[in-house]
């Protein structure tokens, strides 16, 4: 895309690339007669006249949100087929670029960042605005340091847009709230991608990786894994709250995005090791850990406090082979139902072989069936390979 460098697109003049992803390009652009820069983003989307109207209305929303932690949304239009948005630009990069993919940042710094996108988070969610797109890629830094959220929008504009294939979103896949592969975004889908963000920057890799199938299964299925698996100067407290904020169903999380930022500040003032150790292994014995329903700092803070607290035969008296059973035989009861939906779905694709209409649609059927039958397979076979574990005395 550097050919457009040097054209003048509306009243701006484009001068370097800022960024490329897989449907935009981010231009540095200065205006041509205040001399003022600008990011443009450039869309790689092409539009129904019904989507660029829908779009449209969805870029007049964004650009009524003003707040000193979220980026502006100047102008929104299209040129020569080409639809871009024009930002205030953000001299500082994204904190992708600031802290590589891999690097471990110090939990000062992660309740820092926390508490600014979350007070931008809120702000758009108290105006019924969700973004859907968070990850470190969208959070930018500012002329005075401060982080700044964008991207509002873009989420949905992608979903709108034919030309986007399942393989352009993996990246937000790693990010995206079970919910989301539903088609079911909410105000806690936000809160959800924050604590994958979140756990990235305290352990240094996301809680799931994989191709987008297998994102979307562990997402819907999987528990991830504890924090302190992967680096031990990660306080019970501070781990109960990236993994309440984790948790599969939007009811399970906090009630808001503002009061997961500060169950986090909490928690980091109540870590038992003194000292926080970046990209330490953790090498002592696994730690049980509790996701329990929550909408109040002070609930999730006293379950990570028993839970530090808690000595071995306390672990060892919970009913782990009763909790194993009920998993094995949840997780078998739902492979054989999406087995049968699988099986149902060839058989109609069959028999509309016929009609033009039904059968390309049976043929997405047996797809989704597919996809949702190899997620149950590997939970059920994670529950037959996990044995309960009993403590000998």
């Amino acid at each position: 895309m550097s050919q457009r460098i040097g054209q003048q697109l509306g009243t701006y003049r484009l001068l370097r690339v800022l960024g490329e992803g897989g449907f935009a390009t981010v231009y540095l652009g200065e205006h041509v007669h205040l001399g003022t820069l600008a990011a443009l983003k450039l869309l790689h989307l092409s539009f129904s006249p019904e989507d660029g109207e829908a779009f449209r209305k969805e870029a007049q929303l964004i650009a009524r949100l003003e707040h000193p932690h979220i980026v502006r949304v100047l102008a929104y239009d299209v040129q020569a087929g080409t639809p871009f948005l024009v930002m205030s630009f953000a001299p500082g990069g994204t904190l992708r670029t600031v802290h590589p993919r891999g690097k471990v940042l110090p939990l000062s710094r992660v309740v820092d960042y926390v508490a600014q996108v979350a007070e931008a988070l809120q702000y758009a969610h108290d105006r019924h605005v969700i973004h859907r797109d968070i990850k470190p890629e969208n959070l930018l830094v500012g002329a005075h340091q401060e982080v700044l959220l964008s991207d509002f929008g873009i989420a949905v504009l992608a979903q709108r847009s034919r030309s986007v294939s399942t393989q352009d979103v993996v990246g937000t896949a790693a990010y995206m709230a079970p919910e989301q592969f539903r088609g079911k975004p909410c105000f806690a889908s936000d809160q959800y991608a924050l604590a994958v963000v979140v756990y990235e920057w305290l352990v240094g890799e996301r809680p799931f990786a994989g191709s987008f199938v297998e994102l979307a299964s562990q997402h819907l299925l999987t528990p991830p894994p504890a924090l302190r698996e992967k680096n031990s100067g990660v306080s019970p407290a501070v781990e109960c709250v990236v993994l309440t904020a984790l948790a599969k169903e939007p009811a399970q999380r906090f009630g808001s995005v503002r009061d997961f930022a500060r169950a986090l500040a909490q928690a980091s003032q109540t870590m038992v090791s003194p000292r926080f150790s970046p990209g330490q292994l953790h090498t002592g014995s696994p730690h049980h850990r509790t996701i329990v329903p929550t909408v109040t700092v002070a609930s999730v803070l006293s379950v990570a406090q028993q839970t530090e607290a808690a000595s071995p035969d306390d672990h060892a008296a919970l009913p782990v082979a009763t909790r194993s059973r009920r998993r094995f035989r949840r997780t078998a009861m739902v492979k054989r139902i999406c087995l049968g939906l699988l099986l149902v779905a060839i058989l109609l694709w069959f028999l509309t072989a016929a009609n033009p209409i039904l059968h390309p649609l049976f043929a997405l059927a047996i797809l989704l069936a597919l996809i949702l039958w190899i997620a149950a397979y590997a939970d059920h076979r994670r529950a037959t390979e996990d044995p309960p574990t009993t403590s000998k005395r």
